[in-house]
């Protein structure tokens, strides 16, 4: 007779081989993924933040730039002129300055200059102006009139140079030496140096050297 002989199962079920990720393991991903997205974006926002202020430093170097370049303009062409202010007799004296000069905060000057060109007259002005700048509310300002001559009811025109400007100072080369004033009528310094103090540059200076200029005899006898 044949026989067959039938295995016993045992009641204990086989161990299943597990498939996937434990929670552990994807809470861990999660984490290393996080810190890495956290150093990326921390990466690019330092690069960002780096890439706006070499824009705002360029942007700031090119208006101190402009305001140099309005500033040597007018300053080389500095010219022994008498003025007169409202129809009173004309003044000898060339260049004015001192503190609160033009209601500067800090000091202001004026001064005459010439080579402004119009060709044919076309612009209300002369080629002659009077020129000025001053400090209010921590920027410079540059006053200037049509003409030299200023006569009743004339208001100066104004425009703002440059902000950030905290205090305007000058001093005068005349006779070998710098002083702080300049009160000589009838002739011009030799050469002005202009101190200015920015808000983010700290103090910066031009010096411009002037032709020799002064009024002659004619000129000191007139009114």
């Amino acid at each position: 007779m044949l026989k067959i002989n039938r295995q016993k199962t045992s009641g204990v079920p086989k161990k299943v081989r597990q498939q996937g990720f434990t929670l552990l393991e994807v809470l861990v991903a999660i984490a290393v993924f996080a810190m890495l997205s956290l150093s990326a974006y921390q990466v690019m926002s330092g690069v960002q933040t780096s890439d706006q202020q070499s824009r705002e430093h360029n942007a700031r170097l090119q208006e101190i730039q402009r305001a140099m370049v309005m500033m040597d303009n007018d300053f080389r062409q500095v010219v022994a002129r008498k003025t007169r202010n409202q129809g009173e007799k004309a003044s000898d004296k060339l260049l004015l300055t001192g503190e609160y000069l033009l209601d500067s905060s800090s000091h202001g000057i004026m001064f005459t200059r010439t080579g402004w060109q119009n060709p044919q007259q076309m612009f209300p002005r002369g080629e002659n102006v009077r020129v000025g700048y001053r400090i209010i509310e921590d920027t410079l300002e540059r006053v200037w009139f049509r003409y030299p001559d200023t006569v009743v009811g004339s208001e100066p025109l104004t425009r703002q140079v440059l902000a950030g400007v905290t205090k305007l100072s000058f001093r005068f080369y005349s006779n070998k030496k710098w002083q702080e004033a300049w009160s000589e009528g009838g002739t011009l310094p030799e050469g002005i140096m202009v101190q200015m103090t920015l808000e983010d540059f700290g103090e910066i200076e031009r010096v411009y050297m002037l032709p020799i200029s002064a009024l002659s005899a004619d000129d000191k006898e007139s009114s």
